[in-house]
């Protein structure tokens, strides 16, 4: 590990996610800073309270996290080439929420750059935000990047 500062840069592989990349990019070179690309794997959900077996056998969480290592080692080569130094690419399970604040406070980054969905109203109350949970529980400061 080095010793220049870290900034941690979530991604979900979506569209929006993207709209944190020039931010990232820019507190990286202002703080002199190195970039940790996180991805977070959320196990897949059995029901084993209702006694069903699914009827396609679902991937483990390994398997996910291999597919996703992947996923993450070709999007940071192609969004995050030519910086000063090599992004730091990590696969996490878990929570997303919980697994970015931890991997933040892990590392002693200076700083968390995420994007925002931005669901509101019942979409919010069902899906929740991660932003909004990172942004309570977060001991560094976390820049929230909404995407128009």
């Amino acid at each position: 590990m080095s010793d220049r500062a870290t900034i941690v840069l979530p991604i979900d592989f979506s569209e929006q996610s993207l709209a944190a990349l020039p931010w990232a990019k820019r507190m990286a070179a202002v703080l002199d800073a190195e970039i940790h690309c996180i991805y977070t794997v959320e196990p897949p959900h059995i029901y084993s309270a209702l006694d069903m077996a699914p009827a396609v056998p679902l991937p483990t969480a390994e398997e996910l996290g291999e597919t996703a290592k992947i996923q993450l080692d070709a999007f940071t080569s192609e969004h995050l080439g030519g910086l000063d130094s090599t992004p730091v690419t990590c696969v996490i399970t878990g929570n997303p929420a919980d697994q970015i604040v931890a991997y933040a406070s892990d590392v002693d980054a200076v700083m968390i750059v995420m994007t925002t969905h931005g669901y509101s109203g019942l979409s919010h109350v069902v899906l929740g935000s991660t932003t909004e949970s990172v942004l309570r529980h977060a001991q560094c400061p976390v820049l929230s990047i909404r995407r128009q």
